[in-house]
């Protein structure tokens, strides 16, 4: 999903994406909520992306999917649910202070998740993205390929101070990280 991207480039996430070795890809650009719904419904997914805007209010995350609409994920719910029943394994939200998302995602036994804790800029979820990806599809276990693309964030830390920080990995201790080969 490439939400709102006002002030942003989601173009650049997709770009990465797009480079992967032997994926399937869908994409929804600034979709509307019944869009969502219904591929969360209708399809079989692996990985559930998303690039835009985003928040925690208390302790609800809030997703913006257009210029005029946002939506928490209990909003999805049953799609989420329908979604992890048919084998998603891993989201990801490449967007700012994802701490909330997290939580409805916990509530649906979500195997894998990656947020980030705090507001991040675009280069950096950029950068977090690239060095994640290449490690990831290139054979390097799910939690390693984390923890390198985060420690390399170490490298523009000049500019973006704490960097490494950001992106953080939850995980349902129920479910075995899936590797790349595998999706």
């Amino acid at each position: 999903i490439l939400g709102h991207s006002k002030e942003i480039d989601v173009e650049q996430d997709r770009r990465l994406l797009e480079s992967l070795p032997d994926v399937s890809l869908v994409f929804l650009v600034e979709p509307k909520r019944r869009e969502i719904n219904n591929h969360l419904w209708e399809q079989t997914w692996d990985i559930l992306f998303f690039a835009g805007h985003s928040e925690t209010e208390g302790e609800s995350g809030r997703i913006y999917i257009n210029p005029t609409d946002s939506l928490t994920l209990s909003e999805l719910h049953y799609g989420l649910r329908k979604a992890i029943d048919h084998g998603l394994q891993l989201a990801i939200f490449n967007s700012c202070d994802g701490l909330g998302l997290v939580q409805e995602l916990r509530r649906l036994h979500m195997p894998q998740m990656i947020v980030m804790r705090e507001p991040v800029s675009d280069q950096v979820a950029e950068t977090f993205l690239k060095y994640f990806l290449q490690a990831y599809a290139a054979g390097e276990p799910l939690y390693l390929a984390e923890r390198q693309a985060r420690e390399r964030l170490q490298g523009i830390e000049h500019q973006f101070p704490c960097a490494s920080w950001l992106p953080v990995i939850y995980q349902n201790s129920m479910a075995t990280p899936p590797d790349w080969l595998a999706l």
